[in-house]
């Protein structure tokens, strides 16, 4: 059941109940917005995912007006040994930890609002993984009192096109590369 108090989770939405690259765009006050920032990196390396500050470099996130940070997990060796060889049956008895992802982390701010935006542009075999830590991470935020809103989860590629976080952008800034 959904609470009133924050966006619904990605276990609520259509969008979870398939295997696809999610992301979650939420809004927040500007002068919480580090504590969100700082939440939403705890919840990526929870998910087994470490910062990727060489896919971060490569992008022109002033282009966008956004903030960005750029995390990853598993590799290319690991993602075609396990879902090229049918050794992916090893991934649902182990986990996923292997599995190749790249997430994108952007804040924007206008007004007094920062929107948060947290993308998977690379990988959608950890969704679950990823979507369950951030959720938490949410969860937290709103019994510390902060108020979290916005639209929540939805497909990757439902993020706004001018966004390092939609897919096709993360591509041509050589985020995903």
């Amino acid at each position: 059941m959904h609470d009133a108090d924050r966006p619904p989770g990605a276990s609520e939405t259509s969008a979870a109940r398939h295997r696809i690259a999610l992301s979650c765009t939420v809004h927040v006050s500007q002068d919480v917005q580090d504590a969100a920032r700082r939440a939403f990196e705890q919840a990526l390396q929870r998910a087994h995912l470490h910062p990727a500050p060489e896919r971060a470099a490569r992008a022109n996130p002033s282009a966008t007006g956004e903030a960005l940070s750029v995390y990853e997990r598993g590799g290319a060796v690991a993602d075609a040994l396990f879902t090229g060889t049918g050794l992916s049956l090893l991934t649902t008895r182990v986990g996923p930890l292997s599995m190749k992802a790249v997430v994108v982390l952007t804040t924007r701010t206008a007004d007094d609002q920062c929107r948060v935006i947290v993308s998977m542009v690379v990988g959608d075999e950890v969704a679950p993984e990823i979507a369950r830590e951030m959720d938490a991470a949410i969860d937290d935020l709103v019994a510390r009192g902060i108020v979290v809103e916005g639209p929540g989860w939805a497909r990757a590629v439902d993020v706004p096109r001018e966004s390092l976080g939609h897919p096709q952008t993360a591509r041509e800034h050589g985020i995903r590369g």
